[in-house]
């Protein structure tokens, strides 16, 4: 046979052998077509655990697969926006999650305005307490929040939310506990589910990355595309018209992103079929809304975004977020050419405020906030990080001012005691360092280290032992200083109507006296506190409280704190008559013991209702109590404060 340059040489191989790099960068975009038609799906994996790849086989989303050569074809299924957070349950994390149930299930989020009903697989009911305890020795759980686009169209909120947590069952191989409420106060009908971290087996949950990041979802739309249909031409083309003028970063910003260089001139190119001329029209028009936020400009070439759109854009939607936040806790007060974000750069370092509200940052998050009513005449958004029931409530005047990039005091002593010990703090190292320190003040030092495990400053070793770093300092005033957290110290539990004549020592002194400068607007919170001023003064004055002289007004201060205590006594004895209880003062040097019920606001503070059989006490209140509830606590009064322990579970008694 004449060789000639039609031949070739065949190299037998092994079936399914990759063959040379040609092969291998083929056989590479293959896999990556396929991933991206379906995500997850196609990941390799090991027959020893589960990893998200087996989603999405029912026939609503493989008929929105089959159709992808129709332009509209990834917009098809039903969409559905889920959020999926584990929450470790560390030292503090079960009072965190018994304040999560609360939250979701509170006041004027089920249809009628009622409180969210709580519910589960199998029940309508389900008692928040009982599914805490059960959880009780979870290493995590998991908060899901699943929001279908047209949840208004479908028949039964709570029925979907259980067809897919029985899918999401199938999908991961065992039996989940969960609990769920539904939201109805929003635009969009939402539910929120709590997923215990434990499988039907008694090992940890763990789901995989994949499964967590499309999984879910994509069982979520297959759910509500089966029931709903596919989205029609026309709906799809509404929801794509709708971004035009959103006053946030889009789907249509990020498509027009891809078309243009690194000048910032938008090459679009001709449009060959009537998605490609829809398409064409949707970016025009975004641009032109671009241009009059100043984003975009039109020259002889066309058009060009500005530099920085991705992130003025995503800057606009966030003070968006701001404004709707306040909205929900100010109602029709809300002003929103004066709301801030107390965290922004440029916020003056001091603000004192009342409060006038607050919520969550994040329906998926822990993250609370503070709508507060400054004496500057804004409304400030200030995130906040208080124990649960611990926050000041609504009417409360706060001083607020910026955490600086410095460590804390408990930084300080934690530094101290790792130094002698090699890098070592433990809470039985900090009591032998410090035999005074009570178990919430070391318990308090605890939770900063568990705060700070959770960026990577410390480790936490299994004997509950903490290692520091020899940066340790530097590292938590730089964490300090990026958190941009907010310390707020409550100047008034009660409204400024009760402090006008308060027969107490009140911030309202301080001001009048000079000691204290708040400036003040005529209009809002600062008109409000310079009528409470007034009053004050005239109530000093008129009781022989105070003496002006040569302009300025002096206080008998002495003769307030001598009132201090009667004042408690008689608020003491006001209660007694809806408890049915008699009221004991407590003296210095007393032994207070019994369960703590819930904190009293009064003018001189706020105080723990500590209750025994047939009587109750006031005493100083710390917000470490409020994770003692219904416990037996006991301490002794010293120079005006108490020392508490604790103990086991009170009995149901009183309020």
């Amino acid at each position: 046979m004449k060789s000639g340059d039609d031949d070739f040489r065949p190299r037998l191989g092994r079936i399914r052998a990759k063959g040379g790099r040609a092969s291998k960068r083929y056989l590479g975009k293959l896999y990556a077509a396929m991933e991206k038609a379906r995500p997850g799906v196609f990941a390799r994996r090991s027959r020893a655990r589960f990893t998200g790849a087996r989603i999405g086989r029912g026939s609503g989303v493989a008929a929105a697969f089959a159709s992808r050569s129709h332009p509209f074809a990834k917009f098809r299924a039903r969409r559905v926006a889920v959020k999926i957070r584990s929450v470790r349950l560390g030292v503090s994390g079960l009072s965190k999650a018994r304040a999560h149930l609360r939250y979701i299930q509170r006041d004027g989020t089920d249809k009628d305005g009622a409180p969210g009903k709580l519910y589960g697989p199998d029940s309508e009911r389900i008692d928040n307490k009982a599914f805490l305890e059960s959880g009780g020795e979870d290493r995590h759980q998991f908060r899901i929040i699943i929001s279908p686009e047209d949840a208004g169209d479908l028949e039964d909120l709570k029925g979907f939310t259980r067809d897919v947590m029985a899918a999401a069952e199938q999908d991961l191989g065992t039996k989940l506990d969960w609990v769920a409420v539904d939201h109805y106060n929003t635009d969009h009908p939402h539910s929120h589910v709590v997923l215990r971290g434990k499988a039907d087996d008694g090992k940890d949950l763990v789901i995989a990355r994949n499964y967590i990041t499309h999984g879910f979802r994509r069982r979520a739309e297959e759910i509500t595309t089966l029931e709903l249909g596919p989205r029609r031409d026309v709906d799809i083309a509404r929801s794509r018209v709708k971004e035009v003028s959103r006053e946030a970063f889009t789907k249509l910003d990020q498509e027009i992103a891809s078309v243009t260089d690194a000048d910032g001139a938008v090459k679009i190119a001709k449009a060959a079929t009537p998605y490609d001329q829809f398409r064409k029209r949707l970016w025009m028009a975004r641009l032109k809304k671009l241009e009059a936020m100043n984003l975009a400009a039109r020259d002889s070439d066309g058009w060009r975004l500005s530099s920085d759109v991705e992130t003025a854009l995503k800057e606009i939607g966030r003070c968006g977020d701001i404004i709707r936040s306040m909205g929900a806790a100010l109602g029709a007060d809300l002003a929103p050419a004066r709301v801030g974000d107390f965290a922004d750069d440029g916020v003056p370092g001091t603000l004192t405020g009342r409060v006038a509200g607050g919520g969550a940052i994040d329906d998926g998050h822990d993250n609370r906030f503070l709508a507060i009513e400054g004496a500057d005449g804004n409304q400030w958004r200030v995130a906040v990080d208080f124990e649960p029931g611990a926050a000041p409530p609504a009417g409360a005047v706060v001083e607020i001012e910026k955490a600086g990039a410095a460590p804390r005091k408990s930084d300080v002593t934690i530094s101290a005691i790792a130094n002698r010990h090699g890098g070592v703090y433990s809470d039985v190292l900090h009591r032998q360092s410090d035999p005074s320190a009570g178990e919430a003040y070391r318990m308090a030092h605890k939770r900063r280290l568990e705060a700070l495990r959770r960026v990577g400053i410390v480790s936490r070793a299994d004997d509950g032992s903490w290692a520091i770093p020899e940066n340790y300092l530097e590292r938590a005033a730089a964490f300090e200083g990026k958190a941009g957290a907010a310390r707020v110290r409550t100047l008034s539990w009660v409204s400024l109507d009760a402090l006008g004549g308060a027969p107490v020592q009140t911030f309202l002194d301080d001001v009048i006296e000079g000691k204290r400068d708040i400036s003040l607007v005529d209009y809002g919170f600062g008109a409000a506190l310079d009528k409470a001023l007034a009053a004050r003064r005239r109530w000093l004055l008129s009781k022989g409280l105070a003496q002006e002289l040569g302009g300025r007004i002096n206080i008998d201060r002495k003769a307030l704190k001598a009132r201090e205590h009667a004042n408690i006594k008689q608020a003491g004895e006001k209660l007694s008559q809806s408890l049915g209880k008699k009221f004991y003062a407590v003296e210095d040097g007393d032994r207070i013991d019994g369960v703590y019920r819930r904190p009293v606001d009064l003018p001189s503070g706020r105080f723990a209702l500590v209750e025994k059989s047939k009587e109750f006490a006031l005493a100083p209140w710390r917000p470490v109590l409020e994770k003692q509830r219904g416990m037996e606590i006991a301490g002794t009064m010293k120079r005006g404060s108490v020392q508490w322990t604790f103990g086991r579970k009170g009995p149901g008694i009183g309020g």
